[in-house]
């Protein structure tokens, strides 16, 4: 009985214990005004973000801004409250830094929120606006709602194919903008085959441009034709279908047949 007892107190323990790691909590205080990232006194309880991290943006940033310079960084979710006064932007100190969020993006503020430094989807989530992004995107093969207003000004969009039920895509409940210099590249090591379709957005890339496509195989080729309007992209045949093939030789056969009449005439 005792035994049990104690399995039953060790397993509330452990639940317990990964309540408290899932909500995890880092809120930006502006405490040591130095714009940093990594700087502890810069949120409460000297709480620097990790991985399981879901980090608030609470305080407006001094000169709007906030540096990340850990390299490459990742938090479980990032939110702008309520509470900020006007619009800041996370950026990069170097160009190695990076910001991957596992989660939602989300601005409760009433001004726009941006980033300038690459930022990565860990995984399915929305990213709800008013926000920009005016450096690398990349989506992975996640699915990312966009709702509210998101605007992308950056380089490079960057989509992954895993296979044809498995690929980067957004769903547009809000609005979504993409500027003519935002190309669009999509990544994948699949082996694909003629008829595949791919759509990557449920609204469009406005006035983005086509990038990088994966290499296809001989007798395939891309359909880009709707890709920036309406996000589609497929791989074609080079190859007849059979039924084009019957007609090919049908004609054929008849062509023969007027030169033999003609002939013989």
């Amino acid at each position: 009985m005792i035994f049990i007892r104690e399995k039953i107190i060790g397993a509330a323990f452990i639940a317990f214990f990964a309540t408290c790691v899932a909500m995890a909590q880092s809120v930006w205080s502006d405490g040591a005004g130095d714009q940093t990232w990594s700087t502890p006194g810069n949120w409460q309880g000297n709480a620097v973000p990790t991985s399981v991290t879901n980090v608030q943006i609470g305080t407006q940033p001094t000169g709007d801004q906030i540096g990340v310079d850990t390299g490459s960084t990742t938090i479980a979710s990032l939110a702008f409250n309520s509470s900020l006064t006007g619009a800041s932007t996370i950026t990069g100190f170097q160009s190695s830094d990076t910001l991957t969020v596992n989660g939602a993006i989300t601005n409760n503020s009433s001004a726009t929120q941006g980033f300038l430094l690459p930022i990565f989807a860990g995984a399915s989530a929305t990213w709800s606006g008013s926000l920009t992004y005016g450096s690398n995107v990349g989506i992975g093969a996640n699915q990312i709602t966009l709702a509210g207003t998101n605007a992308f000004s950056g380089l490079n969009l960057n989509f992954d194919i895993t296979n044809t039920s498995t690929y980067g895509n957004f769903i547009v409940s809000g609005t979504a903008t993409f500027t003519s210099n935002v190309h669009i590249n999509i990544n994948s090591s699949y082996v694909f085959v003629g008829g595949e379709t791919f759509d990557f957005t449920s609204g469009s890339f406005g006035s983005a441009t086509i990038g990088t496509l994966p290499t296809l195989t001989a007798g395939l080729s891309w359909n880009t034709s709707s890709f920036i309007s309406s996000g589609v992209l497929s791989v074609v045949s080079a190859i007849p279908e059979p039924s084009a093939y019957a007609a090919i030789f049908g004609a054929a056969a008849i062509g023969f047949g007027i030169w033999r009449k003609r002939r013989k005439a």
